[in-house]
């Protein structure tokens, strides 16, 4: 799992590490009421326009062209058939059956059942972890299931965080031919296969690289031309967390040409945007910023947790509206849907929060 920033509002953000299994949250009193009061600062201030109290589940109307558009991008906007797009979404790392805990990982007709559930109004999009040595049927099946309900797909290729058969993207394994060579043969193999395929709208180097290790500007501008040889329309994204710490390395590794799309990914539970993302926009070169990671911790009734499902709903319809219609942005993706666990206050619970579940599908900015 991710970096999240610590969610006391009145300390500093700084990134605290979640391990791959689900977590339980600890308890805080009054993020609710804290969230609810930035709320109503920024409507009032205009940062994010519209009502967020309540929603209409019903999904919007299909425009019956699904994930048949190629996605491009056109300075800060990303573009689906000639009009700037947004997308709203989920992640998921246990879809493939590769990784997670036993009760985690999900079958193929696990996956039809899920993306059957989503909006097909063009406007749908997951993200999914494919790494070296996973099941390749098992992506082609996702593929073509995404396909048939009108979703995009979103491909993170290697996890610069140890786990999952990973090992971390370190000075160390940058400087080991072997692994590059690797790295290169994995995605060479996925350009060559999905090559033309519209339903993938991007592929990403990696999940949450360091943008301060010096080596990885110089290892995007060599991977981004080694994707062009092989297919020049295939889109990019960084992969990375926020500029916590450098704003220039963050703004260096988003100018390399390898590069197409900028990444945020925020666990700022008790703000709307996240206080990191005018760094990101800052940051992105001129080139479009997704959030490719939004977190909220919930549990069904909001018992011994920061939330219930009801009010992260609201929170994460909130977040859409920022997401979607802010400048530089172009869309967000929820973590996490993470079947199985046993523990109520979650990030990866959304395969059981319907009310969540109605306002990713049914959002429109």
């Amino acid at each position: 799992m991710m970096d999240r920033p610590d969610l006391n509002p009145e300390a500093p953000t700084t990134p605290l590490q979640v391990p791959w299994a689900r977590r339980r949250a600890p308890v805080l009193v009054g993020a609710a009421a804290t969230f609810t009061a930035i709320v109503i600062v920024l409507l009032a201030t205009t940062v994010i326009r519209g009502s967020w109290g309540g929603w209409d589940s019903a999904t919007p109307p299909s425009d019956g062209r699904g994930s048949t558009l190629p996605i491009t991008v056109d300075g800060d906007r990303i573009v689906r058939g000639g009009e700037p797009w947004w997308f709203l979404g989920y992640n998921s790392f246990v879809w493939s059956g590769n990784c997670g805990n036993d009760d985690e990982r999900m079958s193929a007709e696990d996956i039809d059942d899920w993306f059957s559930t989503m909006r097909d109004d063009g406007h749908g999009a997951v993200r999914l972890f494919f790494f070296e040595g996973w099941d390749i049927e098992r992506l082609d099946a996702a593929v073509e299931s995404a396909k048939r309900h009108g979703l995009y797909v979103t491909i993170t290729l290697d996890d610069a965080i140890a786990g999952c058969g990973t090992n971390d993207k370190d000075e160390a394994w940058f400087a080991d031919q072997a692994e590059r060579d690797a790295y290169e043969q994995h995605m060479t193999t996925l350009l060559e296969r999905y090559r033309g395929e519209s339903t993938i709208a991007w592929f990403e180097y990696f999940n949450e690289p360091d943008p301060d290790l010096d080596e990885l500007r110089d290892f995007y501008d060599e991977m981004g031309a080694a994707a062009a040889s092989v297919d020049p329309d295939r889109l990019f994204a960084s992969g990375t967390i926020a500029p916590y710490d450098s704003p220039g390395s963050y703004r260096n590794v988003h100018e390399s040409e390898g590069v197409d799309i900028a990444s945020l990914h925020e666990y700022d539970e008790n703000e709307v945007e996240s206080n990191h993302g005018p760094d990101a926009l800052a940051g992105a070169a001129g080139k479009p910023v997704i959030v490719g990671e939004f977190g909220l911790y919930a549990s069904p009734d909001g018992g011994d947790c920061e939330r219930s499902f009801t009010e992260r709903a609201e929170q994460i319809r909130a977040k859409a509206q920022a997401y979607t219609s802010g400048a530089g942005y172009a869309g967000a993706l929820a973590w996490a849907w993470q079947p199985g666990g046993d523990d109520d206050c979650e990030y990866g619970n959304l395969d059981e929060d319907t009310a969540s579940q109605d306002v990713l599908r049914s959002f429109s900015p």
